[in-house]
């Protein structure tokens, strides 16, 4: 093209890029780590996920002459696609040297951070849509961060600290900002927002780059598109706009030609006429959304509205910002069994796209069935969408049936558009469906049936009958099941002719509605304890405004060293087969692959096992890389060494691998048992009282079953280490909980003594327990690669990686019988657990829910049988509250199912098996320390249960369709201080009396390094903003334990407080002398007198007897609502009062409540991992199959409490830990949602059966699970 630039530049905060030629497949999110620095911008999925890699960017739009400022997802946004943009990242807005961003300190001072990972994307996220939407509202915000997970937090507090900025909100500490405070130096010139008047900027000129023989190009009108597809027409040519779709199809390409669409003006046009609305194809869905919005009021185009309300739900926010209608268009076009929601909406509607040919040099105009069957879109360009004008008589109507609330593709999306008069159809109605298969789009014969009907309820489920029979949804492993989308089609249609029909029953009316989701609230009460402040203080996390800042530094925000080289795993695609051979040779072969590493290169003295005991964990060795045995898919099997991580990544995907002996996998506890894989595992076996003895006595019995799947961990900083060989050693920088495991293991592969080791832990971006062990393989990769090839070696796992090579949370199946009383007083239980172990064995899973079981409940009469049983999966890891999650499940379960066996209503059966403090639980601990009925006394009062039973009650007797269910749950959680505890050093520095502590704790996001420093400056009496916390290091802090447990922030604390103890001690005769000095005097006085203001000390007290040293208690009361013909749920209201002691800081406790309840949430609703059949490969290892919950999917209402007036004698300075405990009580949500179903059965079919319990009970089971059928869609 002519006056074209092959030069491209923008500007990030203001300071120009010229950048060198980098591969077309280069994407922001690289550039600003790799090459910028700019480490606070950070990834993880590459999927447009997550939201983590947020971003701001400003551009000049081709239909207008302001520029304008959104949010958008770096991991996606090709490099070359920003030339002449102004970037803004999380650096850009503040930092502690020149003052934070509003939004920054808002989301710190709310306690928006855990582990900090996702938080410079929420930060940008929020910057993007104030730029958007200056007067925001609270709605606003809630519907715009459906593109960011947060795995730590529970959501409510970053909802809170963003809703803050509305001008409708009534938070306290609410204040809007105005646009002087928003903008940050947009314009690189004159640090004002950019008008657009300097020569390149807003990406508005020509580009021709040409890269190892791939060319992008950027033109500026239709024309020279036209141009580039003549002379690129024996090519393969892609047109780039948001590139959002690479997030689904990852392996698509390559390409020899990009085209960016930015500067075509002609595919912008927006023209509103009398009959019909005309939106370029390059609008975004964003843009789509406000020009829908403007013209929603209009006559004939009302239905715009439902449009809107359905565009909301489509992908994310951020993903709206950057893609177009033409561009979801393309996806449907290229991949037709994709469930495009706006292919399906347009169908419905009608509408007409315009293509230009640019081989014919003209315009022409189809339907949308047209381009999608007829035209083959090579060469040509999505131009137009039309919409035409409704008669007042049309309805049009629209549903997107999903996994979770938001930013999930659709089990069964559909719109209808149907001209009617009272309750007669007028002519054929359309009905379009997707997620059906590939070749379903109308159906055809239910239009033809309906055509000109007049409703009745014959009509109605005659029209039903038809469409079951004529949809044949395909089967897919990762899909839904085709039953479950054959009934959701065929309830999706009922509701919309119930609508039309406008039933008399008022018992029916709710069925055409979708549910509705208010705003969400959040309340939080607790105890302060003023007279220990700092101590005790509700304060978020010290180091929360650089999380804000991007400034908080993870492992794989290090700087790159010189010469360092990146690794990628090579894994095994195929479980239960031999390894034959491995084939590197091409991979070798490609530029920047240095080496291939495998077990054969492990060093002379080394050993190929990660998995190395350590104190009181026995475990089974595992292969750092397989040998012969291939266990699952997914197993390492070497590791690509590269320049760069792009590089070593495509390299491992080259390595071909040769196996025999393939067999069939065990990938269930169905399989295992059958096919007789029990593993041996001591301690598995329970008796309490004489179990036996009395089944004689009981009044009543109930037998059943309930099973549990898998969840995987999500934290959003995935495994990473980094191994620098120094002078004398290695030293290495690893995201783990266990940094003395990590470090024996790196030591024993290259078979070289503990000391050659120098084990660094900075803060991890979560745990929950998967960086426990499994990080292990990681760190003794790296260790090996960098000890062999004598360089810097970091190995950072994608996500998929991470998914496929690493355990997860182990699925149970449990068969009970229990025997109780008339009044539910439950007396015996007995039951056989299986659990999953995956193809060795761990330690704790099983034996650690065997000790839970009992949770809240007194049962004086217990026979337990365990099961380990094998599968060809990765060994299972410890997951967030390993043993009380399963036990919560079951025993909540059966609990459940006595309550319906005896008529009562579950909360007032679970009421009589509290336990009682004389007792004595499961494994003997004595009870006369327990508050869990004061728990539940206070909690029922405050939640206002009963008024609130009787509320659903009358709510479910005149709602068929909807219905709610409302349930208690507990929790009796017990902590061990196990192991050999945590070390603490702490430092006085004598000129300024500034204190610094190292400590053998990780900081993963539960506030560690803010409890601990809360106890130093509290034992010291010294201001807290004088106390710094450092990372574990394992020269100061050897042999550390594992943080997990809940335990590690009290143990920690405990641990400095006992090396100020000592540094006091030091300091008195010092202080005696000079009784009026003040801190820093007294420090300079101490250090003329040669006393040491450095002092170590490990807490490592004794386990409990016989197990646990205390208990934590919980209670929780859930009300949910369901839409009985889709599964859909909401959670109305969750109350939550803790025994948390005399918290060490309630705004923190509190946060890991928030959190750990999302994550049961998901746990029990929506998350669970697929395997192939046949391969054994995890499928669902991304973003886009894998739901763990969103924003929306939390509370509406959400209460919690912490239990005033109980100090613990047992624990650190009267608290107790709280990370895990709360997780358990989210199973409250599932059986709530039973109950709304068992209304619905009730009402149906007169049905009192219990339905056995599975979990996740996702969208899908609990509309199967009412077991409706075409009689029962009555009007």
């Amino acid at each position: 093209m002519s006056n074209s630039t092959q030069e491209v530049r923008f500007f990030i905060n203001g300071k120009e890029h010229v950048v060198p030629k980098f591969s077309a497949r280069t994407s922001l999110n690289d550039y600003l780590r790799e090459t910028a620095g700019l480490k606070g911008t950070k990834v993880m999925c590459r999927e447009a996920g997550c939201g983590c890699c947020s971003v701001s960017v400003t551009y000049l739009p081709a239909d207008s002459d302001t520029m304008v400022t959104h949010s958008v997802q770096s991991c996606l946004t090709p490099l070359y696609l920003v030339d002449g943009w102004q970037i803004t990242t999380v650096e850009g807005l503040g930092n502690q040297r020149n003052g934070f961003h509003p939004i920054q300190d808002r989301i710190a001072k709310f306690n928006g951070t855990q582990c900090g990972y996702c938080t410079p994307g929420m930060v940008m996220n929020m910057y993007g849509l104030l730029h958007q939407k200056p007067n925001v509202t609270a709605q606003d915000i809630e519907d715009s961060f459906d593109g960011n997970i947060c795995r730590c937090t529970g959501y409510r507090p970053i909802l809170d600290a963003m809703k803050s900025f509305a001008r409708d909100s009534s938070i306290p500490g609410a204040d809007t900002i105005d646009i002087e405070d928003l903008n940050k130096k947009l314009c690189p010139k004159t640090g004002e927002p950019c008008s657009g008047d300097h020569e390149g900027m807003g990406g508005t000129r020509r580009l021709d780059v040409q890269v190892n023989g791939t060319r992008w190009h950027r033109p500026v009108s239709l024309q020279e598109a036209e141009a580039i597809f003549r002379a690129e027409k024996d090519k393969k040519v892609r047109l780039v706009f948001g590139n959002t779709a690479a997030g689904i199809f990852k392996n698509e390409g390559p390409f020899d030609v990009y085209i960016d669409l930015h500067r075509i003006k002609e595919i912008f046009s927006y023209q509103v006429s009398a009959d019909s609305v005309r939106f370029g194809a390059a609008t975004s869905l964003t843009d789509f959304i406000s020009k829908l919005q403007a013209n929603q009021d209009k006559p004939g185009f009302q239905y715009f509205s439902a449009l809107v309300r359905h565009l909301k739900v489509v992908a994310n926010v951020m993903v709206r910002n950057a893609g177009t209608i033409a561009g979801n268009l393309m996806i449907k076009h290229n991949h037709p069994d994709f469930p495009s929601d706006i292919f399906t909406l347009l169908e419905a509607a009608g509408a007409k796209v315009e293509i230009y040919d640019s081989a014919a040099s003209k315009f022409s105009s189809y339907s949308l069935l047209e381009f999608l069957r007829q035209v083959n879109m090579k060469g040509q360009v999505l131009t137009a969408v039309i919409l035409p004008k409704f008669g007042d008589d049309v309805v049009f109507k629209s549903f997107k049936i999903t996994p979770r609330w938001q930013n999930a593709h659709a089990y069964v999306n559909a719109a209808f558009k149907i001209v009617t008069e009272n309750s007669t159809i007028k002519g054929k109605p359309s009905l379009v469906y997707g997620g059906i298969n590939a070749d379903t789009v109308h159906a055809t014969d239910t239009e033809k049936f309906l055509e000109n009907r007049t409703l009745s309820e014959a009509v109605v489920k005659e029209a039903l009958t038809v469409l079951r029979g004529e949809l044949r949804p395909e089967s897919d492993q990762l899909l839904s099941s085709p039953k479950y989308r054959q009934d959701v089609a065929a309830s999706l249609l009922y509701k919309v002719l119930l609508s039309i029909y406008k039933t008399q029953d008022p018992k029916l009316r709710s069925g055409p509605d979708c549910l509705q989701r208010p705003i969400s609230t959040g309340l939080q009460t607790y105890q302060e304890m003023k007279s220990e402040f700092p101590l005790k203080e509700p304060m978020p996390k010290l180091t929360a405004p650089l999380q804000a800042s991007g400034e908080a530094q993870y492992v794989n925000d290090i700087p790159t060293f010189q010469h360092e080289l990146f690794g990628a795993f090579v894994l095994s695609d195929q479980a239960a087969a031999t390894l034959e051979s491995m084939d590197a040779s091409e991979a070798l072969k490609m530029p920047g692959v240095v080496a291939f590493l495998t077990a054969k290169d492990i060093p002379e003295g080394g050993t190929n096992n990660y998995m190395t005991s350590v104190g009181i964990f026995a475990f089974a060795p595992q292969e750092l890389f397989a040998t012969k045995d291939v266990y699952f898919a997914g197993q390492s099997l070497g590791l690509i060494v590269a320049e760069t991580q792009s590089q070593a990544n495509a390299g491992a995907k080259k390595v071909h691998i040769t196996y025999s002996d393939v067999q069939k996998p065990i990938l269930s506890i169905e399989e295992s048992i059958e096919a007789g894989r029990e593993m041996e595992y001591p301690n598995s076996e329970i008796v309490v009282g004489q179990p036996d003895d009395v089944w004689n006595t009981v009044e009543k019995t109930v037998e059943g079953e309930c099973k549990m799947g898998s969840q995987y961990h999500f934290f959003l900083e995935t495994h990473v280490s980094l191994a620098v060989p120094s002078e004398d050693g290695i030293d290495v920088y690893a995201a783990t909980q266990f940094a003395n495991m990590n470090q024996i293991v790196a030591a024993s592969v290259i078979g070289m003594p503990l000391n050659y080791i120098n084990m660094t832990v900075p803060r991890v971006g979560g745990a929950f327990g998967g960086k426990a062990w499994d990080s292990c393989s990681i760190t003794g990769a790296a260790t090996m690669a960098a000890h062999l090839l004598g360089r810097p070696v970091r190995v950072s796992l994608d996500l998929s990686t991470n998914m496929r090579m690493c355990g997860k949370r182990p699925p149970i199946l449990a068969r009970y019988k229990a025997g109780f009383s008339s009044s539910g007083d439950v007396q015996v239980i007995d039951m056989d657990v299986y659990m999953d172990m995956g193809h060795k064995l761990r330690a704790g899973g099983l034996v650690s829910t065997l000790g839970f079981i009992d949770m809240g409940y007194f049962i004086p009469n217990w026979k337990i049988r365990g099961h380990a049983m094998f599968t060809n999966k990765q060994t299972m890891s410890p997951t967030r509250a390993p043993g009380s999650v399963p036990a919560s499940f079951m025993i909540e379960t059966i609990m459940e199912h006595v309550s319906k066996s005896v008529n009562r209503h579950p909360i007032l059966v679970k009421e009589v098996n509290l336990y009682e403090q004389h007792q004595t639980d499961i494994k003997g601990h004595d009870m006369s320390q327990c508050t869990i009925r004061e728990v539940w006394r206070r909690l029922k009062d405050t939640a206002e249960v009963e008024g609130r039973m009787r509320q659903v009650d009358a709510f479910n007797q005149e709602n068929l369709w909807k219905k709610r269910g409302i349930t208690m749950t507990t929790c009796k959680y017990g902590m061990a201080y196990f192991g050999n505890g945590f070390t603490a050093n702490v430092s006085i520095y004598a000129q300024d009396g500034s204190v610094v502590v190292s400590q053998g704790g990780v900081e993963m996001g539960q506030g560690l390094y803010t409890k601990v420093a809360q106890g130093v400056a509290h034992t010291l009496g010294v201001p807290i903003d004088r106390v710094k916390i450092r990372p574990n290091q394992s020269i100061i802090s050897p042999n550390s334990w594992v943080s997990g447990g809940s335990v590690a922030s009290e143990s920690s604390m405990q641990a400095a407080i006992g090396a100020c103890n000592i540094l006091k001690e030091r300091m008195q005769p010092i202080r005696e002398k000079f009784p009026d000095a003040d801190w820093k005097e007294l420090c300079g006085k101490c250090i003329q007198n040669k006393v040491d203001l450095s002092a170590k000390f490990t807490n490592a007290p004794d386990m409990g007897k016989p197990t646990y040293n205390y208990f934590t208690y919980c209670a929780a009361v859930v009300e949910t609502e369901v839409d009985i013909l889709t599964g859909e749920s909401q959670i109305r209201r969750v109350d939550i009062m803790c025994d948390f002691g005399e918290s060490l800081n309630p705004t923190i406790d509190i946060g890991q409540v928030e959190g750990a309840f999302v994550m049961g949430l998901g746990c029990f609703l929506s998350e669970d991992t697929k395997f192939d059949d046949v391969t054994g490969r995890i499928l669902n290892d991304g973003t886009w199959e894998y739901k763990p919950p969103t924003t929306k999917d939390i509370p509406i209402d959400w209460r919690i409490h912490l239990l005033p007036d109980t100090p613990n004698p047992l624990g650190v300075r009267s608290s107790k830990a709280t990370g895990e405990p709360p997780i358990s009580l989210s199973v409250g949500a599932l059986f709530a949602n039973k109950l709304a179903v068992q209304s619905a059965r009730k009402d149906l079919f007169d049905a009192d059966d219990f339905v056995d319990t599975v979990a996740p009970y996702t969208v899908e089971r609990a509309q199967q699970s009412v077991g409706l059928s075409v009689p029962d869609f009555r009007l």
